[in-house]
């Protein structure tokens, strides 16, 4: 049975919000996710491990074995973000007491409110001092013989050949669906470019259009100019848990692990009497850190 407080349906509202979540969250598969549903307190720490590359051997001779190393990664659980949002009586009253419908509404744009502070942070990571490696190039000139050029680069870099995927701002996204490769269906093997507006992968890449802040992202990014970024998994590291519940019986909790992402998100519902105001809040426990620097070029526009 689910549970259903002051009108509102949490568990409802997380089945609806699903094949939102499964889109608007795409471009986090990009990076290396640790997303286990345990709650936790803000400021806890979760390590993880990046393999490095490693060379073939000559077995002629007998299997001994060779050296390897991996680089632990300290992920702090440190930025607790989300949206809180609250109807009055009054404003509930004038839509025909309908609080579920009301925050219906408004719970889509909260959810993806929280993306974009994770993103964000992500992006923020993405500066010289962290990733070295990057091509200039201007939106107008990007086509898919850049990203061929990027990924022959990573490749020299050892970066594994499987779950590349280059996250571009809308203008550099335009330019790769305008591509004549992309967009001839007769060439590219689908018609995504044209009908959809969406190339799924270009040179053994996964294409994403990010429309949040990347070149905006802190004063850093966008004094060098970063316009994407193309990427292994392995550069980047990012770990997210349920915020802790709190001890209150008439909060009412929804822990909602998108099935596409992983993304752990708690949804909140309680009725504050003093305010007169129903009150709904989304809320996701995060942090990210520099995985493999190797595994990511940045592309910027000078």
């Amino acid at each position: 049975m689910s549970n259903t407080l002051n009108g509102i349906n949490l568990s409802a509202l997380a089945e609806l919000s699903n094949d939102f979540l499964g889109q608007t969250f795409a471009p986090l598969t990009a990076v290396s996710r640790d997303f286990t549903g345990d709650p936790s307190g803000s400021g806890e720490s979760v390590v993880t491990r990046v393999a490095s590359a490693l060379t073939a051997q000559d077995l002629s001779g007998g299997y001994a074995a060779s050296d390897i190393s991996s680089t632990s990664v300290n992920i702090s659980l440190n930025s607790l973000r989300g949206f809180s949002m609250g109807f009055s009586d009054y404003e509930v009253s004038r839509a025909a007491g309908d609080v579920q419908w009301l925050t219906s509404v408004f719970l889509q744009p909260a959810m993806e409110t929280v993306l974009d502070s994770i993103f964000t942070d992500i992006v923020k990571l993405v500066i010289n001092s962290n990733y070295s490696n990057s091509t200039t190039v201007t939106a107008s000139a990007f086509d898919s013989d850049d990203i061929a050029t990027i990924s022959g680069s990573l490749s020299t870099r050892k970066a594994p050949r499987t779950q590349r995927s280059v996250i571009l701002n809308p203008s550099y996204y335009s330019s790769i669906m305008k591509d004549s490769i992309v967009g001839q269906a007769n060439t590219y093997g689908g018609t995504e470019a044209i009908r959809e507006y969406s190339g799924d992968r270009v040179h053994g890449m996964d294409l994403f259009e990010y429309t949040g802040a990347i070149n905006g992202a802190s004063s850093t990014t966008t004094s060098e100019n970063l316009q994407g970024f193309a990427l292994h998994p392995s550069a980047v590291a990012i770990a997210a848990r349920f915020p802790a519940a709190p001890a209150d019986s008439n909060v009412q909790i929804e822990n909602l692990l998108d099935e596409f992402s992983g993304v752990p998100l708690q949804l909140r519902s309680w009725y504050d009497a003093t305010l007169g105001k129903h009150m709904v809040s989304v809320a996701c426990l995060y942090g990210a850190s520099v995985g493999n620097a190797a595994c990511l070029e940045r592309i910027k526009s000078a």
